[in-house]
């Protein structure tokens, strides 16, 4: 088969399909047919037609009106979405922050409670040490052992001296710190209470 009867096969079968398109289009124009679209009841006939009626030019200003009150209200409606958005996220933070300050304090709670056991600690290690002095400084001179304990604050000093087992031992204790400086030995005092006990 050559090739100009392929293309008369092929005009022909085009002339076929389309000739009752061209046949319905030519009825059209000239009257012969009618083109009308089913499904609109009479009802949704006289709504369209009154729609059309009513489009004057001040209908035109009402609809532009509302088209504008329609973008306002959109816009409002995209501004209370983001602040709303923002408020979201606000909590989220500080909730977070919230767990964070917890935690945080729990920490500073068991940090709290270790210090506190080991300040115990050290106050049991700082009593047994001024236990042990004590009896030290109950055997010494007590000429010996005046010029040792000055280095010692006040306080450190009375306790010292209350832990010695012997009462005259702590008065003779005494009396060599006050050969050597009377004011901490009348503060030593003070500490110890002896005045209001009357010794």
């Amino acid at each position: 088969m050559d090739i100009r009867a392929k293309d008369l096969i092929g005009v022909g079968v085009a002339s076929l399909l389309l000739f009752p398109v061209v046949f319905f289009a030519v009825l059209l124009a000239t009257g012969g047919a009618k083109l009308e679209v089913g499904g609109l009841d009479d009802e949704t006939k006289r709504k369209i037609v009154g729609y059309l009626e009513r489009h004057t030019p001040e209908q035109e200003a009402h609809d532009i009106e509302q088209s504008k009150l329609y973008e306002a209200n959109r816009q409002l409606a995209s501004e209370l979405e983001e602040k709303q958005r923002l408020i979201q996220e606000e909590a989220a933070r500080l909730e977070l922050l919230k767990l964070e300050t917890s935690q945080n304090l729990e920490k500073i709670n068991q940090n709290r409670a270790a210090i506190d056991k080991k300040v115990g600690e050290s106050q049991i290690l700082s009593d047994q040490k001024v236990e042990e002095l004590a009896q030290v400084y109950a055997v010494m001179k007590p000429v010996e052992a005046a010029p040792i304990l000055m280095n010692l604050d006040d306080d450190s000093i009375a306790r010292i001296i209350k832990r010695v087992p012997d009462s005259r031992a702590q008065g003779k204790l005494l009396a060599a710190i006050g050969a050597i400086n009377t004011k901490k030995a009348a503060s030593i005092t003070k500490i110890l209470g002896w005045k209001e006990k009357g010794l």
